[in-house]
């Protein structure tokens, strides 16, 4: 798969679209997206920089917390989605890629009115706003 890669930190010249190895096959609750859309907010420029290392596990050299796509595979006790439907989420690292594992807990499907193509990666906001429910987060009236 292709990833957004970090060769070294610096400026934007540093950047290059990389082949990476293919996530393994997901187990228990884990879910393999296949991303459409990724985030690019100030965590991963402050990555790019070098200032923002994410936490353990992920690769430094592949930024991203944000994304949205669709299911590609599911790991035996998933149980709330199933290959081909529509998701957002949130991530510790690597949504700049062409895939990425999750689990299903930090997913969310998008909505089938939603017809943007690629869908929009506006997952920490909407997260945000489903998990303080029943406040109204529609009309910027944030918890």
């Amino acid at each position: 798969m292709r990833a957004v890669y970090i060769r070294e930190f610096g400026g934007v010249e540093n950047l290059e679209l990389r082949e990476q190895a293919d996530p393994p096959k997901p187990k228990g609750t884990e879910i393999i997206v296949k991303v459409r859309a990724a985030g690019l907010n100030r965590a991963d420029i402050m990555q790019r920089l070098g200032r923002y290392p994410p936490p353990p596990g992920y690769s430094p050299n592949v930024p991203g917390l944000e994304f949205a796509g669709h299911i590609f595979e599911v790991g035996q006790n998933v149980n709330k989605f199933k290959p081909g439907e529509r998701v957002f989420g949130i991530t510790a690292g690597e949504a700049q890629a062409e895939f990425l594992t999750s689990h299903e807990s930090v997913l969310s499907k998008i909505p089938e009115n939603n017809s943007s193509n690629p869908p929009s990666a506006r997952s920490d906001a909407a997260r945000h706003c489903h998990a303080k429910a029943p406040f109204r987060c529609d009309r910027g009236q944030f918890p």
